[in-house]
């Protein structure tokens, strides 16, 4: 643990690591393996070629916006960015032509990169603040979008804690399965790197041939993913799929139902692995709470406490909440808490204005000290003056062996159920009543739609608003 550097300090990794593996990248069949050394080379020369860009202005900071592909150029490119203090704003690798074009005016946006290669697209020089390193899309897919401020501090703190709360080795190689415009799956690299470990840079889906070949070619000892993807491995299968070598399986980035925390983690212990349950924020940099492996057992619902920093709950008034099992708001405050948002390009010279998370949870505590979220703030709703918990009602009908996900306002509930033929026609009804009564709230506050699939983002989690969109366009035809 002593040897561990800062993830971009690539000459460090270099003297500490040396020979061992960073990156290897599949494509077309061939394989490229790149170690600790010659990473530190590869960024040398790329720092080269991002400063050929503007010399007859030269700019001392630069905003320059990453396309976030799984391959070596593009984590090349990061970290030489990062060493030469420019910001890095990352973006989906999906997004359209149209969409980015408007980014990159909206915010003056000096060089693209893509692949490892670089575009210049203004000369503009702009008042960026010191500490800034990194920004992430929070929302606003239309119109304009609203970013997450991260400082060098809330990366490094993040990072480190992370590693510690882990244990990461330099013996680990991991599969990445998250984009790298999700601060989820941009923490992973960031703590392996300073780890030592290798990273195998993936673009393939969990439900494929090619990702289990590389899992078995390579070793995997560690695999992380949202609750989506754990959904996934559960519909393969544990027990058919070529985990035996992994040290853990974590989960964040949302919540996974506490049977299958069950399941996972009784996989895990039969194979003398472990698995972690975490909780966090873009917000929080990534990372913010973990569950102990040793509790699972009696508390598959808990996140846990938080790995630096500290949690808290707030009531209504603002007051800190005391007593066990009592609702509040969960509050945290650490070094990985952004230094705020930023909706124009002025506000990327503020300093950093969050001192405490408002996180937009509800959670309790128990007599352990871990706490466990019971519902989100804006996911509740008011129906004839009861509030209502949306993810109160989905959790409702995953007891009972449904698929339903909701979304609503005040005096109204849109209730999705996923579409499945063996159960009949009456489901949707039968629904219905349940509801009514669990609630003892009249069914007429309550919409009911069958939909095929459930959409979801490119983290994995659910995307609300393309179900309410999609019911929308219905409605108006």
């Amino acid at each position: 643990m002593s040897n561990r550097v800062t993830f971009w300090d690539s000459a460090k990794l270099a003297l500490n690591y040396a020979d061992n593996n960073a990156l290897i990248e599949i494509e077309d069949d061939k394989t490229r393996i790149v170690s600790y050394l010659q990473l530190d080379q590869l960024i040398a020369q790329a720092k080269i070629n991002i400063s050929n860009y503007h010399q007859e202005s030269p700019l001392k900071k630069q905003l320059i916006m990453i396309q976030a592909n799984n391959n070596i150029e593009t984590i090349v490119y990061y970290l030489a960015a990062l060493q030469l203090s420019h910001v890095v704003w990352w973006v989906d690798k999906n997004s359209s032509t149209e969409r980015l074009l408007h980014l990159q005016t909206y915010y003056t946006v000096n060089l693209f990169i893509n692949n490892g290669e670089i575009k210049s697209l203004s000369a503009c020089s702009l008042v960026l603040h010191p500490e800034l390193a990194v920004l992430i899309t929070t929302s606003g897919s239309t119109g304009s979008p609203t970013l997450v401020r991260l400082s060098y501090k809330n990366l490094t703190s993040n990072c480190s804690s992370i590693c510690q709360a882990l244990s990461l080795q330099a013996t680990d190689t991991i599969i990445s399965t998250l984009p790298l415009h999700y601060s989820f799956g941009l923490s992973i690299i960031h703590t392996h790197l300073s780890s030592g470990a290798t990273i195998v840079l993936n673009e393939a889906s969990v439900m494929s041939r090619e990702f289990w070949a590389l899992m078995k070619q390579h070793d995997i000892k560690s695999l992380y993913g949202v609750p989506h993807t754990f959904d996934m491995l559960l519909k393969l299968g544990l027990p058919r799929l070529p985990l035996k070598s992994l040290r853990f399986m974590a989960v964040a980035g949302g919540k996974l139902p506490p049977e299958k925390v069950v399941s996972i983690n009784d996989y895990c212990l039969e194979n003398k692995s472990q698995f972690y349950v975490m909780y966090g924020q873009t917000e929080a940099t990534a990372r913010i709470a973990v569950l102990s492996p040793e509790k699972i057992r009696y508390k598959p619902y808990s996140i846990g406490q938080e790995i630096a920093g500290k949690l808290w709950l707030e009531n209504d008034d603002g007051h800190e909440v005391i007593t066990q099992s009592s609702n509040g708001e969960l509050c945290f405050q650490g070094d990985n808490v952004m230094m705020g948002y930023a909706e124009t390009v002025t506000d990327l010279a503020l300093p950093a204005q969050l001192a405490v998370l408002r996180t937009g949870d509800i959670a309790q505590f128990d007599d352990e000290g871990d706490f466990q979220i019971v519902g989100r703030l804006k996911r509740i709703v008011k129906i004839v003056g009861h509030r209502i918990s949306l993810d109160e009602i989905e959790h409702y009908f995953s007891s009972q062996n449904k698929q339903v996900v909701c979304t609503g306002q005040d005096d109204l509930v849109f209730c999705y159920l996923l579409n499945d033929t063996s159960t009949g026609q009456d489901s949707l009804e039968k629904c219905r009543q349940l509801l009514s009564k669990f609630l003892s709230i009249h069914s007429n506050y309550f919409h009911w739609l069958y939909v095929d699939n459930f959409p979801y983002l490119a983290s994995g989690k659910l995307n609300y608003q393309q179900l309410d969109n999609t019911r929308r366009e219905k409605e108006t035809k």
